[in-house]
């Protein structure tokens, strides 16, 4: 994988504060030429980047909960190609949930995964934890959830990407 010059990072972070820009007004932004944003931009996004998408204001299409659960899991104990199909079986039922947009491994406070998913109310996030719990009682031992309320909940600080801008 090519190493990332200081452009690229610099195209990598306009791009987070607004992906729909093109080249042209990268190039504008950054003070170099449109053809060096376009050879640059289509190498980070064979390698870099993961896709475009729009951040809603999830509170305000209709879910009012963000559940961030903590897991406790089996794979720990296992080894070679039972861990392997273990794993296999949890992303395949993770993938199914179009409500989940993280699962990861992870380490901190006892737990070893960490699963973030959005609910349109409390019913809903109770049926995807019995799910959950019913459906991967093979893997996981105990979880436990974080609720974030999105509708009348304190937003202290948005979800965006836009802020890591300033990071480089």
């Amino acid at each position: 994988m090519k190493e990332l010059k200081p452009i690229d990072y610099k195209i990598l972070f306009e791009l987070m504060k607004d992906s729909h820009r093109s080249d042209r007004q990268l190039a504008k932004a950054l003070g170099v030429s449109q053809p060096t944003v376009t050879r640059r931009r289509a190498m980070l996004e064979e390698n870099y980047i993961e896709g475009y998408t729009v951040i809603p204001k999830f509170g305000q299409i209709g879910f009012e909960i963000t559940a961030i659960t903590f897991l406790k899991s089996k794979l720990k104990y296992q080894t070679g190609d039972e861990k392997t199909k273990a794993i296999q079986k949890m992303k395949e039922w993770y993938m199914k949930q179009t409500n989940v947009i993280l699962v990861s491994e992870g380490r901190g406070m006892g737990w070893d995964a960490v699963c973030i998913s959005l609910h349109e109310n409390f019913a809903s996030f109770a049926e995807f934890i019995r799910t959950h719990d019913s459906e991967l009682s093979d893997w996981v031992v105990e979880s436990q959830t974080f609720n974030a309320d999105l509708k009348g909940g304190i937003l202290i600080k948005p979800f965006h990407l836009k802020y890591l801008a300033s990071l480089k």
